[in-house]
């Protein structure tokens, strides 16, 4: 399955590279030049679902929300806006489709394994976020084991495995800490993000991995038609 990706700021389609959100700009998409276009040709052309990043939620700057709720409405929206607690994915779930748990927002393993345990919804996601072969934590006392056990306790439907150092950057997305991962978190089904080319697509296919967040060759009309969607 291919996902496409925009990331919002301030009511806006925004691409970048390599996680520096300060630099990025507007989306320039071969799928129309604002987001109704855009969407309303992506599920034209058969995508299913879309991610979203709302950068003004994530970085406490202002919400989106009620931009891509309207999205949702159109097409089912997989959302990170940094959600990391129990009241924050009850509010998710009125805007979205799949609410996304991210490695970089969250601070307290006992308050996600919670939501799991009191929360009956299948569509909550987990995002391994990974920047310079690290991963991107908000606690620094919660490492790479921990989140493994989180997620071979919760197993979600989806974990996403994000490395924020190769968006935009279309240099394929291979670390150990993905290759640990995929290899010790066998109850959920991995979606690749970050840097993901043609080539990495097959390569990844090979192993049984079916599922990537696709941005840059997406958008650039790079992505090969055999992988649509």
């Amino acid at each position: 399955m291919i996902i496409p990706v925009f990331d919002i700021k301030n009511n806006m389609c925004v691409c970048g590279k390599s996680g520096e959100r300060e630099s990025y700009s507007e989306l320039h998409s071969v799928y129309g030049e604002n987001i109704d276009e855009i969407i309303g040709n992506l599920k034209k052309s058969g995508a299913s679902v879309v991610y979203i990043a709302d950068l003004d939620k994530i970085e406490g700057k202002g919400d989106n929300s009620e931009l891509i709720s309207e999205i949702n409405e159109k097409i089912p929206v997989l959302l990170d806006n940094g959600s990391s607690s129990i009241e924050d994915i009850e509010c998710c779930k009125n805007i979205c489709t799949y609410p996304i748990l991210a490695t970089e927002t969250m601070s307290d393993l006992s308050e996600i394994n919670r939501i799991f345990e009191e929360i009956n919804y299948n569509n909550i996601i987990i995002s391994i976020d990974i920047k310079n072969d690290e991963v991107l934590v908000k606690n620094d006392d919660i490492d790479l084991e921990d989140i493994i056990s989180l997620i071979n306790n919760a197993k979600p439907d989806y974990t996403i495995l994000l490395n924020i150092s190769q968006v935009g950057t279309e240099k394929g997305n291979r670390n150990n800490i993905i290759r640990k991962l995929i290899d010790k978190t066998p109850y959920t089904q991995h979606i690749i993000a970050g840097g993901i080319t043609n080539q990495s697509i097959e390569e990844f296919k090979k192993e049984g991995i079916d599922n990537f967040l696709i941005g840059t060759i997406l958008h650039e009309g790079k992505l090969s038609p055999k992988y649509l969607w």
